[in-house]
């Protein structure tokens, strides 16, 4: 009995002994998955509350903390409103709603191009001022175009550097002599917006004055005889309002309102000038007349 008694104790001693190696073991299994298993416990921890900041939209968009690893949520709180649509802009006002601050890339070009491009601008502002107001030349053009002013606005420019530079005196044709002055533009006709105007550096839109070139009937030598003045309609070349006059005038053939006038075949071009000025006469002549405030100051 007394051997029993001590067995009972024994077995209970060696019972005790195992368990308190077991619990050692487990601690120690315990922190080596701490060490080299992280990801692993994270991924079984309560998934923190997801943080988030502001954008520059206003809207709430995830943010990945330094101690967090893992894909950040695609989204966060609300949807992110849509972007408001983009307006058209107005080709015909550079202070269009949806277009502060657009670029008026004719008007780029044409400063790149130096004095002669300051000078076509400066025509070009002036048309568009009087396109861009109620008076019979903006009504008349209207008649071919709801909008001239937007069409307008959207013509290039460029020069043709191998323009004419005399006028032509031709000789023995009747009892007068003709002239025929260097060509000042040309476009093609009904070209229609974002046409281009071709320009003659040599012609009246810049110059004052050419060479006059005789021309015989019968062929033969030239011969230069002196200089003439140039001009455009009843205004003296390089004038604001002779350029003013020359770009409504290729506006016209733009737009289809005034017929073709190529080579000035029976002097197309001056009726087709005369035209412009029943309509635009009014708002040239006030030019014309700044002008020569200007230069008294």
């Amino acid at each position: 009995m007394h051997f029993a008694h001590r067995c009972i104790r024994a077995a209970t001693a060696l019972l005790f002994v195992l368990a308190f190696f077991y619990n050692m073991v487990s601690a120690q299994t315990v922190a080596t998955r701490e060490n080299t298993s992280a990801s692993f416990l994270l991924a079984r921890l309560p998934t923190p509350a997801i943080r988030c900041a502001k954008s520059a939209w206003n809207a709430a968009v995830p943010r990945l903390d330094a101690e967090v690893t893992g894909d950040a949520p695609a989204s966060c709180g609300d949807v992110p409103a849509a972007a408001p649509a983009v307006r058209p802009c107005d080709s015909a006002s550079r202070a269009a709603v949806g277009c502060q601050g657009a670029t008026d890339f004719v008007r780029t070009n044409l400063e790149a191009m130096g004095k002669t491009g300051q000078k076509i601008s400066r025509a070009r502002e002036k048309v568009l001022e009087i396109l861009g107001t109620e008076n019979a030349c903006s009504a008349w053009f209207r008649e071919k175009g709801s909008n001239p002013a937007a069409t307008f606005r959207t013509l290039r420019f460029e020069l043709d550097l191998h323009g004419e530079e005399f006028i032509r005196e031709s000789r023995d044709v009747g009892p007068l002599d003709l002239y025929r002055s260097p060509f000042v533009a040309k476009v093609m006709q009904g070209d229609g917006a974002y046409g281009t105007v071709t320009i003659n550096p040599k012609g009246a839109f810049f110059s004052v004055m050419a060479r006059v070139l005789e021309v015989n009937k019968d062929g033969g030598p030239f011969n230069l005889r002196g200089t003439r003045l140039l001009h455009v309609g009843p205004y003296a070349g390089d004038t604001l309002s002779a350029q003013v006059l020359t770009l409504l005038h290729e506006l016209g053939h733009i737009l289809d309102i005034l017929p073709s006038d190529e080579d000035n075949v029976d002097g197309r071009s001056v009726h087709n000038t005369n035209e412009v000025l029943r309509y635009c006469s009014a708002e040239v002549e006030l030019l014309s007349k700044r002008s020569t405030v200007l230069a008294k100051r």
